[in-house]
């Protein structure tokens, strides 16, 4: 993703919290309308890929794997496992959670 311009602004964590109540109050059909257009195709792209590379890691798939389905190179592979590795255990509990259901789906 495009780099965010690294001036602070005034009540910056006000905002970021500001920006998450306002998605959870439109229903899921909205979310997606405004990300839809808040975002770039491009950008929609790689956080797709981001999210989907972190299922595959939880579900220890092979960074040769990975690269091959995605077209990443290694080293976004190992920053994002970076991050895993460094990440609250609740995250960890959300992709489990997203990932079992995408198996769920997958037998249907």
């Amino acid at each position: 993703m495009p780099k965010v311009s690294q001036k602070q602004v005034k009540g910056e964590e006000h905002l970021i919290q500001k920006f998450w109540e306002d998605i959870n109050v439109v229903s899921p059909a909205e979310r997606m309308t405004y990300f839809e257009h808040l975002l770039t195709p491009t950008e929609v792209m790689m956080l797709a890929k981001r999210a989907a590379i972190f299922k595959d890691l939880i579900n220890k798939r092979s960074y040769v794997d990975i690269s091959g389905e995605y077209g990443v190179g290694v080293n976004t592979i190992s920053r994002l496992s970076n991050t895993l590795h460094q990440a609250l255990p609740d995250f960890i509990v959300i992709l489990t959670k997203l990932s079992s259901k995408d198996e769920k789906k997958s037998w249907f």
